[in-house]
């Protein structure tokens, strides 16, 4: 029975950190019980096992990355903010352990695990159309007005930006899954739900999300067949081309990619270059910071620069920065490896659609912050490291652990 309740446990170890979300968001539970509640599983994982955590492919960018988020925390003005942010990554790497922990757990495990988050990730779905008219056009207009009649949430909203980056880094996975070689009942729910998402994406209007997934099923659909990238890349240079012709007849085209818009990121960006001089260039602005910083030297009508990487420095300073550059060569030298190496190996695909989830995610955080997200309200504002590309990067961890026990 005892050991039963301690696998249970470990099992839903990517759980516990949750908590502290609600902490950051609501204030409920206080900060330092949902901090207890999120180690719980590490201290029983220690006396099971006399191990914590298992050794992971971004151990090292990991701890250049807590120790730039502690200086971003110690440098911070608003303590407040900074705290929150720092707590919440705290929890989203947890989440990445507590992912990476159970590498060795069955296939039924992953299958609830993938359940777990496309249920999660329609629910939001819904919830996207039905809280408010985000960027309502000709061809999104039913959708908005089908769910509008749901009941309403107090509290932040998600914006065609979010569910875009969450959609992007979804959907290459399931359509690699699409054509494994499983039971025809789970490819029809897996198409369905490929389907669902991408319709989803479709409707939302994110440009930037349309731009990522198409180009992480370009690299998806070459490792499938190489030759077609000869059909893939004139294609592409058509509907580009297309767009730019008929770029001033079309409403929905020149809102979906706004060029007013793209020109006040390129101010944006300028504007926090700019700021990064000097001490900053080393610390950063401080965790979860940007915002109040930048509206002392700029005015400001957004709540985040529109540039992970950009964040992320602001976030973490040099050591941050120091961070994303060895997740990129360590991630670079895993695709490597999987493409020369392993393409008979059963979990290639999978491999291949959670790099198309990097490559989604790389391409997004050009244009915006996927890794975060700010609420600005009356009274202040919070920032809130999210866990969705954590996932992504702790599920291509577990493939490369399989790959080695292979």
């Amino acid at each position: 029975m005892q050991t039963k309740l301690i696998s249970t446990i470990l099992a839903l170890q990517p759980l516990f950190p949750v908590f502290v979300y609600f902490s950051v968001l609501t204030g409920h539970p206080p900060l330092w019980l949902s901090l207890t509640i999120a180690v719980i599983p590490l201290g029983i994982s220690y006396w099971y096992s006399r191990q914590i955590i298992r050794r992971t492919l971004f151990d090292m960018p990991i701890l250049f990355f807590v120790g730039g988020t502690l200086v971003g925390f110690i440098v911070s003005p608003d303590k407040q903010v900074g705290l929150g942010y720092f707590a919440s990554t705290v929890a989203s790497i947890l989440i990445y352990f507590g992912i990476t922990n159970n590498s060795g757990a069955s296939k039924r495990y992953w299958f609830w695990t993938g359940g777990i988050m496309c249920l999660i990730t329609m629910v939001l779905s819904l919830w996207f159309f039905s809280q408010s008219a985000h960027r309502v056009l000709s061809f999104n207009q039913w959708a908005f007005n089908l769910f509008a009649g749901l009941p309403k949430t107090v509290g932040p909203v998600l914006n065609l930006h979010t569910i875009g980056a969450l959609l992007a880094v979804m959907i290459p996975p399931l359509f690699v899954i699409i054509f494994l070689k499983n039971r025809i009942s789970l490819r029809i729910i897996i198409l369905t739900l490929f389907l669902f998402f991408s319709v989803v994406l479709f409707l939302s209007d994110s440009g930037t999300g349309w731009l990522a997934i198409i180009v992480s099923m370009t690299f998806i659909l070459v490792c499938w067949r190489k030759k077609l990238l000869w059909i893939l890349i004139p294609t592409e240079g058509i509907i580009t081309g297309a767009a730019v012709l008929f770029y001033d007849k079309l409403e929905w085209l020149r809102t979906t990619f706004s060029t007013s818009s793209f020109m006040d990121r390129v101010e944006l960006w300028r504007n926090t270059i700019t700021l990064l001089k000097g001490k900053a260039a080393i610390t950063g602005l401080g965790s979860g910071s940007w915002l109040s910083v930048y509206n002392t030297h700029y005015s400001n009508t957004v709540a985040h620069v529109h540039n992970s990487y950009l964040q992320l420095y602001c976030d973490a300073g040099i050591l941050g920065f120091i961070a994303m550059i060895l997740a990129a060569v360590i991630f670079i030298r895993f695709s490597i490896n999987l493409l020369k190496l392993y393409q008979q190996h059963p979990l290639y695909w999978i491999g291949i659609g959670l790099i198309g989830t990097v490559i989604s995610g790389a391409v997004f955080a050009i244009f915006d912050v996927t890794y975060s997200i700010t609420d600005v309200t009356k009274t202040g504002y919070i920032d809130l490291g999210l866990p969705l590309l954590w996932i992504g990067v702790a599920l291509i961890s577990v493939i490369n652990n399989k790959l080695l026990e292979r």
